[in-house]
């Protein structure tokens, strides 16, 4: 096999490298904005209220406090409850709550990378990584030694390895390690 590093000379090559670019980058890009689609999502249903960490309790604006209410989905979110009484006589009721009961704050348990969500994006990027892979693979099939090729067998190396490390960042999560 003849490797060459002159830049392709073939359309149809750079079209190929500019795409498993593209998945390559797309993959990282998912993963970054729904990293931060969690924090925001995080800061919207906390915002106004104090977490007090060494009382597992949070504080309203008007000083009120909600204490643990449960813990669902094995301990993955944990929900706190305002007392009724204090809401139903509270002034900002109704900027605070639409309930006709109290106020609930949900708080996450887990950090992104270990919530449904965070793994359902990473393995989402694996599958990115593995599409560019096979198109490097396919890439290399077809232009066997031509210019260029050394570019496609780059590309491929990377991916490579980036889903490994995905993948095994994935495991690690998922085992819990």
């Amino acid at each position: 096999m003849n490797w060459s590093w002159s830049p392709p000379v073939d359309l149809e090559l750079w079209i190929i490298l500019f795409y498993v670019a593209s998945l390559l980058v797309g993959a990282k890009v998912v993963e970054v904005v729904a990293q931060m689609h969690f924090a925001r999502s995080q800061r919207y249903r906390e915002q106004g209220f104090e977490y007090i960490e060494a009382h597992d309790v949070y504080r309203c604006p008007e000083g009120r406090f909600l204490e643990l209410h449960l813990l669902q989905d094995d301990k993955r979110f944990a929900v706190y409850r305002a007392p009724a009484a204090h809401c139903e006589r509270c002034r900002l009721k109704a900027q605070c709550t639409p309930s006709a009961e109290s106020r609930l704050v949900f708080r996450s348990l887990v950090e992104w990378a270990e919530s449904s969500v965070g793994i359902f994006h990473r393995c989402l990027s694996v599958v990115m990584f593995a599409a560019a892979i096979c198109i490097c693979v396919a890439a290399l099939w077809r232009w066997n030694g031509a210019a260029g090729s050394a570019w496609v067998a780059s590309g491929l190396f990377v991916g490579l390895g980036l889903i490994i490390q995905r993948a095994h960042t994935i495991l690690r999560t998922v085992r819990g390690d």
